[in-house]
């Protein structure tokens, strides 16, 4: 065949198509490099060459021949020239050639050929595609939620805030049993001087009862000349023995402040785990809002550092173009004042990044409880699958929230606090009547005259009293009341709270998914306009100014993915929030994206 015949066609066609410029360049670099070589070198084995691969240049030329053709074609004109690259076809199997290449050119594995299949099987497009679990593993080595989530759970100060105050529950808890220690006393007393002289010691026991009543027992000795009005101190030469009750009949029988103090002090430590529970819902909210933040910057900040590398190798190609005459001035200076303008809008955004991840190394934290930034080399190279949530039952969901969120509780224990108030408070507006029982035997020989010693002795008797206003008291049942009804608006208008909040977050959750939709189909839709723009561009119909609008408009639209996908899961993490559910347990359910 004369080369001459076919070299015109071949000019002519790289002239009008770029494209097919470089893929023919590509088709003789893969088979002319033996020929360049000063020594031939022997023939590869069958098994090097793959029919697959085979198969993919042979389509590839068809392809290549049919578009030159088409372009040499006087009654096809220019109109049908782009037709086969807008359906993508060479462009696609260019791909697909350039990975079968780069998978033959990597280390063999054992038992294969060099193409990474075992021996004996044809490898196919398919297979040299990288196999999903590597890139999940390559996934897992990413920063996720559930790590962010862990960390908080181990090391927020605020939950070890807390944590701790389950130490002073317990403190308070035995400070009030305090008030039933047995407690020892003792005395000893002198008068060496003076017309009576007399030395009295003692010792004896003495605690609270649980029904308010008091009781002691102790011994005592009583030596010297007495006063004649104190003669109940003398004591026989053995000493005295004696016990004592003292029992409330009405005000201080069913209830008394001692026992009060130790039921409140009870709650108290039982608020402490509906109390750490309430602060590991605030701070895992906190802490995914600020997870998914950083998420989000961090894809934005990738895909602007992407389009400005994308206008930088432009800007290298127009000014090689601009010298052979290809391309103009002002293309040129349009694409170098876009540059700069990304330079900016990429600097912006490392800022916004660098912010979030300040914040979301508060809740990233070591084994010491220090704050860890987290390196850019932790971003997820995207947000995890967004499965479709069906709509809930509202109903139940309130039933289910109302069940499982801590503040219901804690109120709940606020106003059991509040009730024991107010039956002390009713309590002390009974009268003060107590029943006194008092024994004492005094031992050995006698030491009075009258010998009025001897005998065992016992007091009872009933003593008491009353304030007649009894304002103490009734001022106690009206403050404390009043306190009951604060107590039971604050319970209820926390179950409306829980509503508004379930209904806010479903609605939230369904508008982002609904946007997800709509920003996913609108970035579909501006690729293929910058494909058609590009085309354009490429056969001189279009300026790059137009080009260089769709690319932004790209962006934005990946910009717009983003901030409904950060959306979304700001809004499930709202959701599950508001039901009480476990953050932890629910971090672990969300699967990686692979790409």
């Amino acid at each position: 065949m004369d080369r001459t015949k076919t070299k015109k066609p071949l000019l002519f066609l790289c002239g009008k198509q770029p494209i097919v410029f470089a893929i023919l360049c590509f088709i003789l670099s893969v088979h002319g490099s033996a020929q360049e070589q000063p020594m031939p070198l022997p023939e590869p084995p069958p098994a090097t060459r793959p029919p697959a691969l085979e198969a993919l240049e042979s389509r590839l030329r068809e392809e290549l021949l049919k578009l030159e053709q088409e372009s040499v074609n006087p009654e096809s004109g220019t109109q049908d020239m782009p037709s086969l690259r807008k359906d993508g076809v060479v462009e696609k199997l260019l791909r697909e050639f350039e990975e079968k290449k780069r998978r033959l050119n990597q280390p063999t594995t054992e038992g294969g050929d060099g193409s990474g299949t075992p021996r004996g099987e044809e490898p196919t497009v398919v297979e040299a595609i990288p196999p999903r679990d590597l890139e999940a593993e390559a996934m897992r080595e990413r920063l996720q939620l559930s790590d962010v989530i862990a960390s908080t759970y181990r090391a927020f100060p605020l939950l070890e805030i807390a944590r701790l105050q389950s130490g002073v529950a317990a403190g308070q808890q035995i400070s009030a049993w305090g008030a039933y220690d047995t407690k020892l006393e003792y005395y000893s007393l002198s008068q060496p001087v003076g017309f009576y002289e007399t030395y009295r010691n003692g010792i004896g026991v003495a605690r609270q009862l649980w029904w308010g009543g008091y009781a002691s027992a102790g011994y005592a000795i009583g030596r010297g000349s007495f006063e004649p009005w104190y003669r109940e101190r003398q004591t026989d030469s053995g000493g005295e023995f004696k016990v004592g009750l003292v029992q409330p009949l009405l005000q201080g029988r069913a209830i008394d402040p001692h026992r009060v103090e130790l039921f409140q002090a009870n709650l108290q430590r039982q608020a402490v785990e509906p109390g750490i529970q309430h602060q590991v819902l605030i701070a895992s909210l906190e802490a995914s809002m600020a997870y998914w933040a950083w998420v989000e910057i961090g894809n934005v900040l990738i895909t602007q550092e992407r389009l400005l590398e994308i206008a930088v190798k432009r800007g290298a190609q127009l000014e090689k173009n601009m010298k052979a005459g290809w391309s103009s001035r002002l293309d040129v200076a349009q694409n170098a004042q876009l540059i700069e303008e990304r330079v900016l809008k990429v600097n912006e955004t490392k800022l916004k990044f660098r912010d979030t991840a300040f914040k979301l190394s508060m809740f990233l934290r070591d084994e010491q409880g220090t704050p860890r930034l987290p390196p850019p080399e932790w971003l997820p190279i995207d947000f995890p699958t967004i499965t479709e949530i069906p709509p809930g039952n509202f109903e139940q969901d309130f039933q289910n929230a109302v069940a499982s969120r801590p503040e219901l509780l804690l109120i709940n224990l606020d106003m059991q606090s509040l009730r024991l108030d107010l039956s002390l408070a009713r309590n002390q507006t009974l009268p003060n009547v107590d029943m006194t029982l008092r024994a004492t035997q005094d031992m050995g020989l006698q030491t009075s005259q009258t010998n009025d010693k001897e005998e065992f002795q016992l007091e009872a008797g009933i003593i008491g009293d009353v304030p007649i206003q009894r304002r103490k008291a009734f001022g106690k049942i009206q403050s404390t009341q009043a306190k009951l009804a604060q107590v039971m608006q604050k319970y209820e208008f926390q179950r409306n709270k829980i509503g508004v909040e379930l209904q806010s977050a479903r609605n939230a959750l369904d508008i982002a998914q609904q946007n997800v939709v709509a920003a996913r189909e609108l970035l579909r839709l501006a690729n293929e306009t910058l494909s058609l723009f590009r085309l354009e561009f490429d056969n001189n119909r279009r300026d790059l100014f137009f080009l260089l609008g769709q690319e932004v408009k790209v962006n934005d639209s990946e910009v717009k993915l983003l901030e409904a996908e950060r959306d979304f899961y700001i809004a499930l993490a709202r959701m599950q929030a508001a039901l009480g559910l476990d953050p932890l347990e629910q971090s672990t359910l969300l699967t990686p994206l692979l790409p």
